[in-house]
């Protein structure tokens, strides 16, 4: 079997559908060979000024629809990506493209298809496309020099360091013209000066017999055009035409100049048929001394005379090009054109520069210097990756509970002790309902996908693993409905709570099973954007609600499951790629596997949630269980929060020997002073947290150090548990049995320390059972190093 053809990325200075350059050639050339062709449109280089607002806005117009460019005439074969990143003209700008958005982007790529090992051209030296390359594991880069960037106004101001960072990954370093040649040939040991070439559509029949009036230029209007000779000459009696993009607007020109705007590059051909000669008008400055025109042999393969600026980069074409130095010069050669002798010149130049035979060269090129590469690199460092990782649910994910946390402070201060207890209550009966229908599947879901490396059979396990949760949601209704009700005689709940319980409890299960397939697959931005949209959705919601019932507890409840309904339609909008006709049985069997030893978490987490709001409502009332509630939402809420931004990217990145090492080594190095400094957060949490609740929430100083010694230990012991997790199937169990033996113990304690001493006794309890359950995952390394 043949090796299929590697995938080629784009890294491109330009936009899809800005005036066609070298860019575009060779990415059409690599496509019509049978690669698959990632085209990256431009990353940007500069500062932004007022004028690029509309760009800026079409750019974040496609970004909302996940990068994709909807664009007409797209060749087949060719993804056309709009990213969505920022100048790397700032330092700030600069971190945030490098954690961020880079690795947004490449998460794009990876949606796209593309595969391990492309072929990457790079055409900006700039942070940004090193950052991206630390992400995209090519086989080959190929920095593709077609501008001089020390000649561009504000280039970025570590230009020179990044261009040699740039040159240094690369393989290959093509330039345009022999200026720059010079200019990199020192640099790097393998230069070569190669133009794209000029399609067969360009050799055009000689102009008719008539009297050479029409003069033509195509390409972009921007600041390197010479307007000078275009007016002298609109001046002088001919009829100019401008055929392009505007980039930037020109000055006031005479009648005669008609601008024509941008046509698709297949039409041109056709276009420039009428036209007696071509201009190519730049002006004299540093950044055209570096420049060919991307069009200059599609100017000489239509045969017409060609009247150009005296740019070094055209040296060599000086015999048979008409050279023009000033406005009475140009006027002076259109004058002249009738006397024009050098069409065939003209035409065999072009002919040696024929598309067909720079490609062919370009592939060997290219072929040579993949066998001299280095082999890929490996996926990021474990430490990057992790902190990529964190950067991403960091950014999004803390933003989500910033504002859950927003809800659940606006909602104990506007409902007052009582009914945010009635609230908390129905929270706590949902923690133990939500495990019938979860049964561990995001965890097994996740897991199993991170193992998978084809990207059919990955799309196949979110499938049938999204089916197989449907089809248990829907047959654990009726136990919902059992466990409910031995609560109701257990532990005194309100039977009327029933309902908001089960649609909580449905709600979340549903919400955690579809976004778990973004943690396997590394979609981190994704997976933060879910919790973005349940946390940015449920203050608004709340505000909705509270209008329409009043001060009740039911607008919380409600808040938080259309909160999550929302979040759940977003992570099924993102997977959508990845749903297809699929059901294997094989999967199934792993997927209950791993969700039958992972329900027990599951368990663990309600005993740590649910317990003391039960107790408290049993053996005091509803007011004591809001004030816990403020308490807990205040320290032991949010260090849940870090916890799961922490398992969200620990899981997935400790799988292996080597995550595991050295994931291992980072905790031993930082697990004691960070125990410390969580303590001192936790209790400013509190302090902070129970002021802004209201002053209906009495302020306990010795109540808050012991919520922030709970919520420290509880950081501590799930950060141990993921790492085991994410081990194998050995160390999932050891996890599973730290958790549920600190969560067991947290219920057993609660249940003896909250009659007597109330609101402090559960506090006691929980920091009592994760101290015990620390102690218990340190045995169990003594043992396995014994054991060793």
């Amino acid at each position: 079997m043949s090796e299929r053809p590697f995938d080629v990325v784009v890294l491109s200075s330009v936009e899809w559908d800005a005036a066609w350059q070298r860019h575009h050639a060779f990415a059409a050339q690599w496509a019509r060979a049978g690669h698959r062709v990632f085209f990256v449109e431009n990353t940007g280089f500069r500062e932004p000024r007022l004028r690029d607002l509309g760009r800026v806005a079409h750019r974040l117009r496609r970004a909302w629809r996940g990068g994709r460019a909807r664009l007409a005439r797209m060749p087949k074969g060719i993804s056309v990506v709009s990213p969505l990143v920022l100048p790397p003209t700032r330092r700030l700008f600069r971190e945030a493209n490098a954690s961020l958005l880079a690795p947004r982007l490449a998460d794009i790529l990876h949606d796209r298809g593309l595969r391990r090992g492309p072929v990457v051209f790079a055409y900006l030296p700039t942070a940004t496309t090193l950052a991206l390359l630390d992400r995209l594991s090519p086989s080959l880069v190929v920095y593709d020099c077609v501008d001089n960037f020390y000649g561009l106004p504000s280039p970025p101001p570590n230009l020179a360091e990044t261009e040699a960072a740039l040159m240094a990954r690369a393989g290959l370093v093509l330039t345009t013209s022999h200026t720059l040649y010079e200019d990199k040939k020192p640099l790097h040991h393998n230069v070569v000066e190669l133009h794209h070439g000029v399609s067969r559509a360009f050799f055009l029949p000689p102009p008719p017999d008539r009297p050479r009036r029409r003069l033509c230029y195509f390409g972009t209007l921007w600041r390197a055009l010479d307007y000078a000779p275009i007016r002298a000459l609109a001046e002088a009696g001919f009829e100019i035409e401008l055929i392009g993009p505007v980039k930037e607007p020109p000055p006031q020109l005479p009648p005669s100049v008609t601008f024509r705007g941008a046509f698709p590059h297949e039409e041109l051909p056709a276009m420039l048929a009428d036209c007696d000669a071509l201009l190519l008008p730049y002006v004299n400055d540093e950044y055209n001394r570096g420049v060919i025109p991307a069009k200059i042999f599609e100017c000489l393969a239509t045969g017409r005379p060609v009247l150009a600026s005296p740019l070094p980069g055209l040296a060599s074409l000086f015999n048979i090009l008409t050279i023009c130095r000033t406005p009475a010069e140009w006027v002076a050669a259109a004058r002249a054109l009738d006397r024009d002798d050098a069409r065939h010149e003209r035409v065999e130049a072009a002919r040696a520069h024929a598309e067909e035979t720079v490609f062919a060269r370009l592939r060997d090129l290219v072929e040579s210097a993949r066998k001299h590469a280095p082999a890929a690199p490996p996926a990021p460092h474990r430490h990057r990756a992790l902190l990529s990782g964190l950067g991403w649910i960091g950014v999004l994910y803390g933003t989500a509970r910033a504002s859950t946390f927003f809800t659940q402070l606006l909602a104990g201060r506007l409902l007052g002790p009582v009914e945010y207890g009635r609230a908390n209550l129905v929270i706590a009966a949902a923690a133990y309902l939500q495990i019938i229908p979860m049964l561990g599947f995001p965890l097994a879901t996740s897991k199993l996908i991170a193992d998978e490396q084809d990207e059919g059979r990955r799309a196949r396990l979110v499938t049938t693993a999204l089916a197989a949760f449907t089809a248990w949601a829907v047959l654990s209704l009726p136990l919902m409905a059992v466990a409910h009700h031995w609560l109701e005689r257990a532990m005194g709940l309100p039977a009327e709570l029933f309902a908001l319980s089960a649609l909580l409890a449905t709600a979340t299960a549903l919400s955690q099973v579809l976004s778990s397939p973004l943690l396997g697959l590394k979609r981190f931005a994704h997976r933060g954007l879910v919790e973005t949209v349940y946390g940015l959705a449920a203050p608004v919601l709340l505000a909705g609600l509270v209008a329409f019932f009043g001060a009740d507890h039911r607008a919380m409840i409600l808040a938080f499951v259309g909160s999550l309904l929302a979040s759940s339609a977003y992570a099924l909008w993102t997977l959508r790629h990845y749903l297809r006709p699929a059901f294997e049985w094989s999967f199934v069997k792993a997927v209950v596997r791993y969700a039958a030893t992972a329900a027990p978490t599951l368990l663990a987490t309600a005993c740590v949630l649910a317990p003391a709001r039960l107790f408290l409502n049993r053996h005091g009332s509803a007011q004591e269980v809001g004030l816990f509630s403020a308490y807990f939402t205040a320290t032991v809420q949010v260090a849940l929060a870090f916890l799961y931004m922490l398992q969200a990217v620990l899981v997935p990145m400790a799988s292996g020997a080597e995550g595991q090492r050295d994931i291992w080594a980072l905790f031993r190095r930082a697990g004691a002073p960070a125990l410390l400094a969580a303590w001192a957060f936790f209790c400013a949490t509190a302090v902070g947290g129970i002021a802004l609740f209201g002053r209906r929430y009495n302020f306990d100083l010795g109540w808050a150090a012991a919520f922030a010694g709970a919520a420290a230990l509880i950081l501590l012991h799930g950060t141990v548990s993921a790492l085991y997790a994410a081990r194998d199937f050995s160390g999932l169990r050891v996890s599973v049995a730290g958790a549920l033996a600190a969560g067991l113990g947290n219920l057993a304690l609660t249940a003896w320390l909250v009659p007597p001493f109330g609101v402090i006794g559960a506090a006691l309890a929980l920091m009592i059972s994760f101290a015990g359950g620390l102690a218990l995952y340190g045995l169990f390394a003594l043992w396995e190093r014994r054991a060793a």
